[in-house]
């Protein structure tokens, strides 16, 4: 049988799921505590399934953007998968109801005017939930003194996140995307560069405090990709 390659994400959920994306990866999205053996069970029971699909989307694509933007879509926000609904009206909205993005624009047919309205969506949402998640993590963490001058929320192409000397983090906004444990990781992964300014030991050190599983996320945020 062909080698199936996939990517486990852990979560509080309590059933066993298989999601297979745009590009073709397989994501087996698990309950913790799921053992190894329970994973590879899932995998082979449900492998004719997950190569037919993922040889139609391999089939299928011609090079074009991971994104199309276009009506039945998947996209993910928090961590959850949506698909995305998109419906013509003079007004443009964008709301999130039972897995489902519900987007208007006058112009359906147009991936950038879906595209523009869809992140319209995302950074109202990042300026909501950034704040008040570092303000959490500061209470949590508040025996390290971490003093951060001002939060910025903005879509970097390079990198997740970042701090300067002068005590300003930025957050990437593409991480309201993702599982909120990923933009908590990002999050630490700044603070800890207020206090140490490169990647050395001291650095290290100081996330494994914070943050004991950030090699396990570092790794798992690897495999998304920024737009």
């Amino acid at each position: 049988m062909q080698e199936i390659k996939y990517r486990v994400v852990y979560s509080s959920r309590r059933t066993l799921a298989i999601s297979i994306l745009h590009d073709a990866s397989v994501i087996v999205r698990v309950p913790y505590r799921t053992s190894d053996k329970t994973i590879t069970k899932l995998i082979n029971e449900k492998a004719p399934w997950i190569l037919k699909h993922t040889e139609n989307i391999r089939n299928n694509s011609q090079k074009s953007p991971a994104r199309k933007y276009t009506d039945g879509e998947i996209h993910l926000f928090r961590g959850n998968e949506y698909v995305l609904k998109i419906e013509k009206a003079i007004k443009p909205y964008c709301k999130i109801t039972d897995r489902i993005i519900e987007l208007s624009t006058a112009y359906p047919d147009s991936p950038d005017a879906v595209r523009s309205i869809l992140y319209q969506f995302y950074r109202k949402a990042a300026n909501a939930v950034f704040p008040e998640m570092l303000n959490l993590i500061l209470h949590e963490k508040a025996s390290y003194g971490f003093k951060v001058s001002s939060l910025r929320i903005r879509t970097m192409k390079s990198r997740w996140g970042s701090c300067t000397g002068k005590g300003v983090i930025a957050i990437n906004t593409e991480l309201i995307r993702l599982d909120d444990k990923y933009i908590r990781y990002v999050m630490m992964h700044e603070l800890c560069h207020l206090i140490h300014h490169n990647h050395g030991t001291g650095f290290y050190n100081l996330l494994s405090q914070l943050c004991p599983e950030w090699k396990i996320l570092r790794k798992e945020l690897k495999g998304f990709a920024l737009r």
